[in-house]
Protein backbone atom coordinates (compact mmCIF):
# COMPACT_ATOMS: atom_id res chain seq x y z
CA UNK A 1 0.00 0.00 0.00
CA UNK A 2 1.35 3.43 -0.95
CA UNK A 3 0.85 6.38 1.38
CA UNK A 4 -0.64 9.61 0.07
CA UNK A 5 1.92 12.21 -0.99
CA UNK A 6 1.25 15.52 0.83
CA UNK A 7 0.25 18.59 -1.15
CA UNK A 8 3.22 20.86 -1.84
CA UNK A 9 2.51 24.05 0.13
CA UNK A 10 4.80 27.03 0.70
CA UNK A 11 5.43 25.79 4.23
CA UNK A 12 6.41 22.32 2.97
CA UNK A 13 8.61 23.79 0.22
CA UNK A 14 10.53 25.84 2.80
CA UNK A 15 10.88 22.76 4.99
CA UNK A 16 12.29 20.79 2.05
CA UNK A 17 14.72 23.61 1.31
CA UNK A 18 16.00 23.58 4.90
CA UNK A 19 16.36 19.79 4.98
CA UNK A 20 18.24 19.73 1.66
CA UNK A 21 20.90 22.01 3.17
CA UNK A 22 23.58 20.34 5.33
CA UNK A 23 23.47 20.75 9.08
CA UNK A 24 25.93 23.31 10.51
CA UNK A 25 29.28 21.77 11.53
CA UNK A 26 32.58 23.45 12.33
CA UNK A 27 35.73 21.30 12.82
CA UNK A 28 36.98 21.20 16.40
CA UNK A 29 40.65 21.49 15.43
CA UNK A 30 42.74 22.64 12.47
CA UNK A 31 41.03 21.78 9.19
CA UNK A 32 42.76 19.62 6.59
CA UNK A 33 42.34 19.94 2.81
CA UNK A 34 38.87 18.78 1.89
CA UNK A 35 37.37 19.34 5.34
CA UNK A 36 33.78 20.55 4.93
CA UNK A 37 32.72 23.50 7.11
CA UNK A 38 29.03 24.43 7.38
CA UNK A 39 27.97 27.70 9.03
CA UNK A 40 24.53 29.26 9.43
CA UNK A 41 23.84 32.96 8.82
CA UNK A 42 20.27 33.57 9.93
CA UNK A 43 18.31 31.12 7.79
CA UNK A 44 21.09 30.82 5.22
CA UNK A 45 23.41 27.79 5.30
CA UNK A 46 26.90 28.27 3.84
CA UNK A 47 29.16 25.32 3.01
CA UNK A 48 32.86 25.46 2.10
CA UNK A 49 35.81 23.12 1.64
CA UNK A 50 39.31 24.25 0.74
CA UNK A 51 41.43 22.05 -1.47
CA UNK A 52 38.91 19.23 -1.76
CA UNK A 53 35.85 18.33 -3.73
CA UNK A 54 34.05 21.56 -4.68
CA UNK A 55 31.61 22.22 -1.83
CA UNK A 56 31.37 26.00 -1.79
CA UNK A 57 27.61 26.34 -1.85
CA UNK A 58 25.03 28.61 -0.23
CA UNK A 59 21.55 27.30 0.57
CA UNK A 60 18.33 28.87 1.90
CA UNK A 61 19.36 32.44 1.05
CA UNK A 62 16.42 34.82 0.75
CA UNK A 63 15.11 38.29 1.57
CA UNK A 64 15.34 37.76 5.34
CA UNK A 65 19.14 37.46 5.11
CA UNK A 66 19.98 40.28 2.69
CA UNK A 67 21.67 42.19 5.52
CA UNK A 68 23.99 39.20 6.06
CA UNK A 69 25.23 38.98 2.48
CA UNK A 70 28.56 40.69 3.22
CA UNK A 71 29.23 38.28 6.10
CA UNK A 72 28.36 35.29 3.91
CA UNK A 73 30.73 36.41 1.17
CA UNK A 74 33.49 37.12 3.73
CA UNK A 75 33.14 33.52 4.95
CA UNK A 76 34.48 32.44 1.54
CA UNK A 77 36.93 35.25 0.72
CA UNK A 78 38.85 34.42 3.91
CA UNK A 79 39.99 31.25 2.11
CA UNK A 80 40.06 32.77 -1.39
CA UNK A 81 37.01 30.73 -2.37
CA UNK A 82 34.09 31.61 -4.63
CA UNK A 83 30.62 30.44 -3.55
CA UNK A 84 27.64 29.44 -5.64
CA UNK A 85 24.14 30.36 -4.43
CA UNK A 86 21.30 27.90 -4.90
CA UNK A 87 18.02 29.78 -4.79
CA UNK A 88 14.52 28.35 -4.63
CA UNK A 89 11.36 29.90 -6.10
CA UNK A 90 9.99 30.54 -2.59
CA UNK A 91 13.10 32.48 -1.53
CA UNK A 92 13.79 34.47 -4.69
CA UNK A 93 12.64 38.08 -4.90
CA UNK A 94 13.60 41.08 -7.00
CA UNK A 95 15.60 42.40 -4.03
CA UNK A 96 17.54 39.12 -3.75
CA UNK A 97 18.40 39.21 -7.44
CA UNK A 98 19.44 42.87 -7.23
CA UNK A 99 21.68 42.26 -4.19
CA UNK A 100 23.47 39.34 -5.81
CA UNK A 101 23.86 41.22 -9.07
CA UNK A 102 25.36 44.20 -7.21
CA UNK A 103 27.87 41.77 -5.64
CA UNK A 104 28.91 40.56 -9.08
CA UNK A 105 26.78 37.41 -9.32
CA UNK A 106 24.62 36.23 -12.19
CA UNK A 107 22.43 33.21 -12.79
CA UNK A 108 24.38 30.57 -14.68
CA UNK A 109 21.84 27.77 -14.79
CA UNK A 110 18.67 26.26 -13.48
CA UNK A 111 20.34 23.72 -11.28
CA UNK A 112 19.14 20.85 -9.20
CA UNK A 113 15.56 19.68 -9.22
CA UNK A 114 14.26 18.79 -5.76
CA UNK A 115 11.84 15.86 -5.58
CA UNK A 116 9.75 14.63 -2.70
CA UNK A 117 7.40 11.81 -1.81
CA UNK A 118 6.69 9.13 0.75
CA UNK A 119 8.17 5.65 1.20
CA UNK A 120 5.98 2.80 0.02
CA UNK A 121 5.17 -0.12 2.27
CA UNK A 122 5.40 -2.39 -0.79
CA UNK A 123 9.01 -3.49 -0.36
CA UNK A 124 11.03 -4.26 -3.48
CA UNK A 125 14.06 -6.36 -4.32
CA UNK A 126 16.98 -5.61 -6.62
CA UNK A 127 17.21 -7.31 -10.02
CA UNK A 128 18.90 -10.71 -9.89
CA UNK A 129 22.21 -9.43 -11.34
CA UNK A 130 22.54 -6.65 -8.71
CA UNK A 131 23.36 -7.00 -5.02
CA UNK A 132 23.13 -4.10 -2.57
CA UNK A 133 25.00 -3.94 0.72
CA UNK A 134 25.34 -1.46 3.57
CA UNK A 135 28.80 0.10 3.67
CA UNK A 136 30.91 -0.97 6.64
CA UNK A 137 34.59 -0.72 7.52
CA UNK A 138 35.13 -3.96 5.56
CA UNK A 139 33.84 -2.68 2.22
CA UNK A 140 34.55 1.04 2.67
CA UNK A 141 37.46 1.10 0.21
CA UNK A 142 35.31 -0.55 -2.47
CA UNK A 143 32.69 2.12 -1.84
CA UNK A 144 35.23 4.96 -2.03
CA UNK A 145 36.65 3.70 -5.31
CA UNK A 146 33.19 3.33 -6.84
CA UNK A 147 32.21 6.78 -5.54
CA UNK A 148 35.26 8.43 -7.11
CA UNK A 149 34.82 6.57 -10.40
CA UNK A 150 31.06 7.11 -10.48
CA UNK A 151 31.36 10.87 -10.01
CA UNK A 152 34.38 10.88 -12.35
CA UNK A 153 36.35 12.94 -9.85
CA UNK A 154 39.34 14.74 -11.38
CA UNK A 155 42.80 13.87 -10.03
CA UNK A 156 43.33 17.29 -8.41
CA UNK A 157 40.74 16.64 -5.71
CA UNK A 158 39.87 12.94 -6.00
CA UNK A 159 42.21 11.94 -3.16
CA UNK A 160 41.09 14.74 -0.85
CA UNK A 161 37.42 13.88 -1.40
CA UNK A 162 38.05 10.22 -0.65
CA UNK A 163 40.04 11.12 2.47
CA UNK A 164 37.27 13.41 3.71
CA UNK A 165 34.63 10.69 3.22
CA UNK A 166 36.90 8.17 4.93
CA UNK A 167 37.44 10.55 7.85
CA UNK A 168 33.72 11.19 8.29
CA UNK A 169 32.77 7.49 8.20
CA UNK A 170 30.70 6.36 9.96
CA UNK A 171 28.30 9.19 10.68
CA UNK A 172 24.52 9.36 10.87
CA UNK A 173 24.45 8.97 7.07
CA UNK A 174 23.91 5.45 5.74
CA UNK A 175 25.93 4.49 2.67
CA UNK A 176 25.14 1.74 0.19
CA UNK A 177 27.18 -0.11 -2.41
CA UNK A 178 25.69 -1.95 -5.38
CA UNK A 179 27.66 -4.70 -7.09
CA UNK A 180 27.27 -6.34 -10.48
CA UNK A 181 28.80 -9.81 -10.69
CA UNK A 182 30.67 -8.97 -7.50
CA UNK A 183 32.26 -5.79 -8.88
CA UNK A 184 31.62 -2.40 -7.17
CA UNK A 185 29.18 -0.72 -9.56
CA UNK A 186 27.24 2.12 -7.89
CA UNK A 187 26.91 4.03 -4.63
CA UNK A 188 24.28 6.03 -2.78
CA UNK A 189 23.56 7.55 0.63
CA UNK A 190 20.55 7.94 2.90
CA UNK A 191 20.36 10.60 5.61
CA UNK A 192 17.52 10.73 8.12
CA UNK A 193 16.74 14.04 9.80
CA UNK A 194 13.56 14.94 11.68
CA UNK A 195 11.89 11.80 10.38
CA UNK A 196 12.64 12.73 6.77
CA UNK A 197 14.85 10.57 4.54
CA UNK A 198 17.14 12.36 2.07
CA UNK A 199 18.46 10.46 -0.93
CA UNK A 200 21.90 11.59 -2.04
CA UNK A 201 25.34 10.61 -3.25
CA UNK A 202 24.07 8.47 -6.10
CA UNK A 203 26.59 7.62 -8.80
CA UNK A 204 27.33 4.67 -11.08
CA UNK A 205 30.74 3.55 -12.34
CA UNK A 206 30.83 4.26 -16.10
CA UNK A 207 31.38 0.59 -17.02
CA UNK A 208 28.19 -0.40 -15.18
CA UNK A 209 25.80 2.31 -16.33
CA UNK A 210 22.48 1.38 -17.97
CA UNK A 211 22.28 -1.83 -15.95
CA UNK A 212 19.63 -0.67 -13.47
CA UNK A 213 21.96 0.02 -10.54
CA UNK A 214 20.81 3.57 -9.86
CA UNK A 215 17.10 2.72 -9.89
CA UNK A 216 17.75 -0.31 -7.67
CA UNK A 217 19.53 1.90 -5.14
CA UNK A 218 16.68 4.45 -5.18
CA UNK A 219 14.12 1.74 -4.48
CA UNK A 220 16.33 0.10 -1.84
CA UNK A 221 16.65 3.39 0.05
CA UNK A 222 12.90 3.94 -0.11
CA UNK A 223 12.51 0.52 1.50
CA UNK A 224 15.01 1.44 4.22
CA UNK A 225 13.21 4.75 4.79
CA UNK A 226 9.92 2.89 5.28
CA UNK A 227 11.49 0.42 7.71
CA UNK A 228 12.97 3.34 9.67
CA UNK A 229 9.52 4.91 10.00
CA UNK A 230 10.23 7.97 7.85
CA UNK A 231 7.17 9.95 6.81
CA UNK A 232 8.73 11.89 3.93
CA UNK A 233 11.49 11.40 1.35
CA UNK A 234 13.57 14.06 -0.43
CA UNK A 235 15.70 13.57 -3.53
CA UNK A 236 17.70 15.80 -5.84
CA UNK A 237 18.92 15.51 -9.43
CA UNK A 238 19.59 17.56 -12.52
CA UNK A 239 16.25 18.10 -14.24
CA UNK A 240 15.64 15.52 -16.96
CA UNK A 241 18.68 13.41 -16.04
CA UNK A 242 18.66 9.65 -15.59
CA UNK A 243 18.69 10.16 -11.84
CA UNK A 244 15.68 12.48 -12.10
CA UNK A 245 13.75 9.96 -14.22
CA UNK A 246 14.57 7.08 -11.89
CA UNK A 247 13.28 8.97 -8.87
CA UNK A 248 10.05 9.72 -10.73
CA UNK A 249 9.78 6.02 -11.62
CA UNK A 250 10.14 5.20 -7.93
CA UNK A 251 7.20 7.47 -7.07
CA UNK A 252 8.75 10.80 -6.12
CA UNK A 253 7.34 14.09 -7.48
CA UNK A 254 8.95 17.33 -8.57
CA UNK A 255 8.84 19.98 -5.83
CA UNK A 256 10.83 22.82 -7.42
CA UNK A 257 13.99 23.62 -9.39
CA UNK A 258 16.80 25.68 -7.90
CA UNK A 259 18.57 28.42 -9.83
CA UNK A 260 22.34 28.60 -9.54
CA UNK A 261 24.16 31.91 -9.18
CA UNK A 262 27.92 32.45 -9.34
CA UNK A 263 30.24 35.43 -9.59
CA UNK A 264 30.72 36.54 -13.19
CA UNK A 265 34.01 35.11 -14.44
CA UNK A 266 34.30 32.57 -11.61
CA UNK A 267 34.50 28.85 -12.38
Amino acid sequence: MTRDVPLLTLELARRLERLVAPEPVVPGGPSTPGTVIVVQFGRTVAVKAKGGRPSNKVFCFGPDDLSRLDDILAFYTTDALEPEFYLTPSGFTRAVGAALSAAGFAQFDFQQAILYGVPSSELTSAPRHITIERVTAENLEDYLGAMADGFEMPPEWRGAAMDETRRRFPRDEQRFLARVAGEPAAVATLRVREGVASLGGGATVPAHRRKGCHLALVRHRLDVAYLLGCTLVIGGANYGSGSFRNQLRAGLRLAYIESGWRRVGAQ
